[in-house]
C-alpha cells in the first residue's frame, strides 16, 4: 500500500486547490486496488486514514470501493468515481510485480499514453542508491525493467513529489490521484 505521509500530502495539497476554486464542499471518492484486499490477504489501512484526512480538511469523503487487479475494473471505476466526485484518491497497484497495472489502466481509462518520467527515474535511482536489489533501467535486466516500469506514468498527468526522501510521486490525470 502507499506511504501514509504521501496520502495525507495528496489529501491536503487537493483541498486547497479545491477550496481556492469552489465555494462548495468537495466530494470525494476513493478506489483501493488489488487482489490481496479482495483475498484477504493483506489487510486494508489506508481508508480509515484518507476517512480521518478528508473529514479534518473539510472534504464529504462520499464512497470507497476495492477493485481487483484489472485494468477494465481499475479504469472503470475510476471513470465512475471521477465524473460523480470532485476528487478521487487510489490507493495499491503502483509496484514492480506483474499485477502492478494502475498507471496503465488509469491512462487507458482517459485516452492517454504512458511514457517515462525522467525525474521519477532519476530520483528512484538517487534515493534506491546502490544498496536496492534492482535499480531501475528501462533497457536494464528483467528486474531493473520491473523497477523502472514504477516511472511509467500517464504522459498527461501532472507529477508532483512530496518529501524529498521519496521518490514516489503523486500522479495526477484529471481529477484523479494516483
Amino acid at each position: 500500500m502507499i506511504c501514509m505521509k504521501t496520502l495525507c500530502a495528496r489529501v491536503r495539497s487537493t483541498t486547497r486547490a479545491l477550496t481556492q476554486k469552489s465555494s462548495q464542499t468537495p466530494t470525494a471518492a476513493f478506489c483501493v486496488i488489488g487482489d490481496e484486499i479482495l483475498s484477504g490477504t493483506t489487510q486494508d489501512t489506508n481508508t480509515r486514514t484518507l476517512a480521518s484526512q478528508c473529514f479534518s480538511l473539510g472534504i464529504n469523503l462520499q464512497k470507497i470501493e476495492i477493485v481487483p487487479d484489472s485494468r477494465a475494473s481499475i479504469g472503470a471505476s475510476l471513470v465512475e468515481l471521477s465524473h460523480a466526485h470532485t476528487v478521487v484518491f487510489t490507493s495499491g497497484g503502483i509496484g514492480p510485480t506483474h499485477d502492478d497495472i494502475t498507471y496503465d489502466a488509469v491512462a487507458r481509462a482517459f485516452g492517454d499514453k504512458l511514457a517515462y518520467h525522467s525525474e521519477t527515474l532519476q530520483r528512484m535511482q538517487r534515493i534506491m542508491g546502490d544498496t536496492a536489489r534492482a535499480r531501475p533501467d528501462p533497457n536494464g535486466t528483467s528486474a531493473e525493467r520491473a523497477c523502472a516500469r514504477m516511472a511509467l506514468l500517464p504522459q498527461s498527468a501532472r507529477v508532483a513529489f512530496v518529501d524529498d526522501k521519496l521518490w514516489v510521486p503523486v500522479v495526477q490525470v484529471q481529477n484523479v490521484h494516483v
